[in-house]
């Protein structure tokens, strides 16, 4: 099966809008008492620096199959694993 495949098969299994849709409203939850300013950015950061964690742990911390993997240029990805200190 090729990669394209597998990828397909695996959001459909389980789709990544139903996963953060649950995971995001519990951590709003523990959220609701503080001020909300900025929480976008928050969260985004959030999703964005797990996302690179994971997908290089899965690469064994290859920069070029991670940044393949995730759609984004090599030098961009660096340059995330150091505003997130990222540690491969």
């Amino acid at each position: 099966m090729e990669k394209k495949e597998l990828l397909k098969e695996a959001l459909n299994s389980c789709s990544v809008y139903d996963f953060l849709e649950e995971k995001l409203k519990r951590y709003l939850k523990k959220l609701a008492k503080l001020e909300r300013s900025n929480l976008y950015d928050a969260v985004i950061s959030e999703v964005e620096k797990s996302l690179i964690s994971i997908v290089l742990k899965e690469t064994d911390g290859n920069q070029i199959k991670a940044s393949k993997a995730l759609g984004i240029n090599r030098n961009t990805l660096r340059a995330k694993i150091k505003e997130y200190k990222i540690h491969i």
